[in-house]
C-alpha cells in the first residue's frame, strides 16, 4: 500500500498513490545503474489500488460537494477539473516529469452521492522508467454502489535489498527492472450506516530481470529472485466502515479498512497464496484550520507470495523517510500521526511523525524504523480539497521525498 511493490497496481495507482524518491548512501551497485525508488510505491498487487477511503487525498472521489448548499438562485457548477503536473527530480533516479488529470462530477444529478471521479495519468524519468493508466470510481443510486476500475501499465527501475530486516539492515542491493500490465475491479454496496462490502478481482502479468550490464547474474551480492516471470490475480473482498466526512482532506470522523486477496490458479494466478491488510484511519479537527489525523495498519501474507507481494515498510501512508523495499517481510506493523494546518489562499503546511516494523512473524519483527518530516500543500481543486503535495522525510539513515495528489491518508 502500501509498499514498494513492483507489480502493475493499476492506472489508478500510477495516479493516486504517491511517487516516492529515496535517498540514501550509495552502494556499490546504485553506483553503476541509476533506480528508482519511486514507482513501487505505484505497483504491487497486494496494495489497495483505492487506497480505500483510508488513503483520502489520493481515493477517487468521496468529497462532500459544497454545491449540494448552494443557493438554488445560482447556476451550479456541474463538475471540477484538477491538473497535476508532477516533476521527478533525485540525483538517484535521474529527472522527469509526470502528469495527471480528473473529473470529478455528481452522476445524473444524484447530489445524494458523492462526486464521481476519472482519471489519467503518465509520468516518465531520464533513469528509463515509465508508467500511464486511467481510472475511474463511481458512485451510484444515492452511494448505494460504489464501483472502482482502473487499468495501465509501465517499465519500472528499482533496487532490490532481498525479503526480511537484516536484509534490509545490510544495505546491500541489486538493480531490477520490471515490466507490468494489470486492471482491477472493484464492486461495493452500502449494507448498513457506514458499512460496505463487496468483492473485487485483479490481474497483473510481470517480466523482471536484472537491470546492470556489468553485473554477473551468477555472482551477485543478493540472489536473483525467483519470481521473474509471474502472473498474480486474486479474487478478493473489501469491507469498509467509513464515517470521515471528506476523502480528500477529512476533518473528522474515522474509516475501518480491510481488504482481503486470495490469489488462486482458478482466477488466473500462478500461484496460491493469501493477502490480508487492515487499518484505522482517525480524523479530529481543532479550530477551522487545523486537523490531527492517525493511521495504524497491519499487513499480513501467507506462503508462495512473490517478493514484490509481501508487506512492504515505506509508502506515505504508513511510514515515510525510506526507500520502498528496503524492508519487507510477510508481517507488518506501522503507526503514523500527523498535523495539518492550512494557511492562506490555497496553502496549507504538515508535519507527520511515525514507527514501523516488518518481520516473518508477528512474533519475529526486526527493530522498529521511525520516521518523521514535513510537508507543504496546494489546493488544485478547491471545491473538493484536492491538495497537491510535497513531503520531506527522514528514517534511519535515509530520507525520501514525496509528490503526490491528496493526503497521505
Amino acid at each position: 500500500m502500501r509498499r514498494e511493490c513492483v507489480a502493475v497496481q493499476i492506472a489508478i495507482s500510477i495516479l493516486l498513490l504517491p511517487l516516492v524518491h529515496g535517498q540514501q548512501a550509495p552502494t556499490s551497485s546504485q553506483q553503476s545503474q541509476q533506480t528508482t525508488a519511486k514507482t513501487p510505491v505505484l505497483f504491487g498487487t497486494n496494495v489497495n489500488l483505492e487506497s480505500g477511503s483510508a488513503n483520502k487525498g489520493t481515493t477517487l472521489g468521496d468529497a462532500t460537494n459544497p454545491e449540494e448548499n448552494a443557493s438554488t438562485d445560482k447556476p451550479q457548477r456541474r463538475g471540477e477539473w484538477a491538473f497535476a503536473p508532477i516533476p521527478l527530480i533525485n540525483p538517484s533516479i535521474g529527472n522527469g516529469g509526470g502528469g495527471a488529470v480528473m473529473y470529478m462530477r455528481h452522476l445524473e444529478n444524484d447530489m445524494a452521492s458523492p462526486p464521481s471521479t476519472f482519471a489519467v495519468t503518465a509520468f516518465g524519468t531520464d533513469g528509463g522508467s515509465w508508467g500511464a493508466g486511467l481510472g475511474a470510481k463511481l458512485y451510484l443510486h444515492h452511494d448505494r454502489f460504489r464501483i472502482l476500475a482502473g487499468g495501465g501499465g509501465g517499465e519500472f527501475n528499482y533496487n532490490f535489498f532481498g525479503v526480511g530486516s537484516d536484509s534490509g539492515e545490510s544495505g546491500i542491493d541489486i538493480p531490477l527492472s520490471q515490466r507490468s500490465r494489470g486492471f482491477l475491479v472493484e464492486f461495493k454496496v452500502r449494507v448498513f450506516n457506514h458499512l460496505y462490502l463487496g468483492p473485487r478481482y485483479h490481474l497483473v502479468t510481470n517480466r523482471i530481470s536484472l537491470n546492470s550490464g556489468t553485473l554477473n547474474p551468477s555472482d551477485l551480492p543478493i540472489p536473483l529472485p525467483s519470481d521473474l516471470r509471474i502472473q498474480t490475480a486474486a479474487l478478493g473482498v473489501r469491507i469498509q466502515r467509513d464515517s470521515s466526512d471528506n476523502p480528500f482532506y477529512p476533518r473528522k470522523g474515522s474509516l475501518v479498512d480491510l481488504t482481503a486477496d486470495f490469489f488462486d490458479p482458478a482466477v488466473g494466478a500462478q500461484r496460491n497464496y493469501k493477502s490480508i491488510t487492515t487499518s484505522y484511519d482517525k480524523y479530529l479537527s481543532a479550530g477551522a484550520k487545523n486537523v490531527f489525523a492517525i493511521h495504524g495498519s497491519v499487513c499480513g501474507v501467507s506462503d508462495q507470495a512473490p517478493f514484490f507481494d509481501v508487506c512492504q515498510l515505506g509508502s506515505s501512508k504508513d511510514v515515510r523517510g525510506y526507500q520502498m523495499g528496503q524492508f519487507r517481510d510477510d508481517r507488518m506493523l506501522v503507526g503514523q500521526a500527523e498535523y495539518r494546518r492550512e494557511l492562506f489562499w490555497r496553502l496549507g503546511v504538515v508535519a507527520f511523525a511515525g514507527a514501523g516494523a516488518v518481520g516473518k512473524t508477528f512474533t519475529q519483527f526486526g527493530d522498529a524504523k521511525p520516521g518523521g518530516g514535513f510537508g507543504a500543500r496546494f489546493a488544485i481543486a478547491p471545491k473538493n480539497h484536492m491538495n497537491l503535495r510535497v513531503d520531506f522525510a527522514w528514517g534511519d539513515n535515509s530520507r525520501a521525498t514525496y509528490v503526490s495528489l491528496g493526503e497521505a491518508f
